[in-house]
């Protein structure tokens, strides 16, 4: 389908920045789920550099150019390789919309970045009490409920910001995610720490804002936060725990089933996983228990070998 460009607008010369911003980004937001959080890739990092550039003057070269320097100013692999994905995006759906003048993506072709291999990061219940702690005398207001919850259910990060008190049921102890990361309803069971935390957010919310719709509002425009990164950077810093990421406390959870005997097919509806092998990453976490467990049953045969060979 061809782009319904203003007149005044001759072939090609359609700029990168207002091409994101009035036609990729409100495809994207359509039809994909994490979209939102874009906004902050192309605003702190493309436009900067690609916003002013007509999308025929964007080269393989400036492409080039600006994923060295991101390395060079010491990005993650990682995070380099999500700015080209949507700088390929973007371009690919210039091509798809058939915006004149605009018929080959420079950023096809590109190899990523190679990551390192991923390694989980588990909080020992030592360093959760740490990070506990430390989040309790952050400035943000709502980090200091948003962190422990998230302990406490192993729930996304976005799933909780994004979270309305009528999701919530207190007779059933249930928090219903109306459409989760693998596009249904999931169904999070609360324990009685995250009912705790839930009615002692209630209660503070209430003071600041009055009644709300938001779990976790920013209580100053009421709406959700969009990100929570600073005052969390601040407080792991200060628990000498700066590896952790925020996402590290569903991991910690996931490892706490595991370790208390939850089958792994308990934890992956808990955290609701579509496929178990996704779960089978915590499969290790279990070795101790098996170990445990053999060991037992090692000891039942050698007592009674033991016996036998005393009464021959």
């Amino acid at each position: 389908m061809m782009i319904d460009m203003l007149s005044s607008q001759q072939e090609g010369i359609i700029r990168y920045k207002p091409f994101v911003c009035e036609h990729y980004m409100p495809h994207a937001l359509a039809t994909r789920r994490a979209a939102e959080q874009d906004w902050g890739l192309f605003y702190n990092h493309l436009f900067p550099v690609f916003g002013d550039m007509t999308l025929c003057e964007i080269s393989k070269t400036s492409i080039s150019g600006f994923m060295l320097k991101k390395r060079q100013a010491g990005y993650k692999a990682s995070t380099c390789n999500r700015l080209l994905a949507r700088l390929k995006a973007t371009l690919s759906y210039a091509q798809e919309i058939e915006v004149p003048g605009f018929d080959k993506n420079p950023a096809y072709g590109f190899r990523q970045y190679r990551e390192p291999p991923h390694m989980d990061r588990y909080l020992s219940q030592i360093e959760a009490k740490r990070l506990l702690e430390s989040i309790a005398q952050s400035d943000s207001p709502i980090l200091k409920y948003i962190v422990p919850f998230l302990l406490v259910t192993g729930a996304r990060k976005s799933e909780a910001m994004k979270a309305e008190w009528s999701h919530i049921d207190f007779a059933i102890r249930q928090w219903v995610v109306p459409i989760s990361k693998s596009g249904k309803p999931r169904y999070i069971p609360l324990s009685e720490s995250a009912i705790n935390i839930l009615l002692e957010l209630k209660v503070f919310t209430e003071s600041k804002l009055g009644e709300t719709k938001y779990l976790f509002p920013n209580i100053v425009t009421g709406k959700p936060y969009t990100q929570l990164f600073y005052p969390w950077d601040i407080a792991r810093k200060r628990a000498g725990l700066a590896d952790v990421r925020m996402h590290d406390l569903r991991h910690s959870f996931a490892s706490a089933l595991v370790n208390e005997g939850m089958t792994l097919y308990d934890v992956k509806e808990i955290l609701g996983h579509a496929n178990i092998s996704t779960t089978q990453r915590y499969a290790h976490l279990s070795n101790q228990r098996l170990m445990n467990a053999a060991s037992k049953a090692g000891e039942h045969y050698i007592c009674h070998v033991d016996k036998t060979i005393l009464a021959s």
